[in-house]
């Protein structure tokens, strides 16, 4: 699909240091506000995995072993990234992974968003699934997780809610 003006992100990870807990960019998956796939590429991790986490993650030794060399998705999201509207649940996770800096004023973070929050009846941070289920009446995430489906789920969220977020985003920055 082509990049439209709002896309949303979502990342998986496999785990790397001695006991698997450092954060490894495994998948990214970039779809439009159609929901369709503008961007979905396995990566070849720059350290050693030491956890698939595969029962979470989905991610399978061969799937990284063809994967594409981090610098070169990094280059290639940021580009389909820069000036446009990003969605996604937990953004600065998939951010942090990805080396990059979005402007806020363009992030669309569902597990931030009060609005999402309130319908789902959560005080602290939401998961993705739970928002699905309190917000979309979908479930998600039973097994392992696709970045694909998680990308469009969140962006689901966002055109849910999107007239009241936008407006109060306007009023606050006032």
């Amino acid at each position: 699909g082509e990049a439209t003006p709002v896309i949303a992100l979502d990342c998986e990870y496999v785990g790397g240091g001695t006991d698997g807990s450092d954060d490894l960019l495994a998948r990214v998956s970039i779809v439009n506000q159609e929901g369709k796939i503008v961007y979905d590429k396995y990566v070849k991790p720059r350290e050693r995995v030491t956890d698939f986490r595969t029962s979470v993650s989905g991610i399978r030794p061969a799937h990284i072993a063809n994967g594409l060399p981090f610098d070169v998705v990094q280059r290639e999201v940021a580009a389909i990234l820069k000036d446009r509207t990003v969605v996604g649940h937990a953004l600065n996770n998939d951010f942090r992974v990805l080396n990059f800096h979005h402007n806020r004023k363009l992030t669309r973070d569902t597990a931030k968003c009060a609005l999402l929050r309130k319908m789902a009846n959560c005080n602290g941070l939401p998961s993705l699934k739970k928002l699905a289920s309190a917000v979309l009446g979908i479930e998600i995430q039973q097994g392992e997780h696709d970045s694909v489906i998680d990308a469009r789920v969140a962006l689901r969220l966002y055109l849910a809610v999107k007239k009241k977020w936008e407006n109060d985003i306007k009023r606050y920055r006032h």
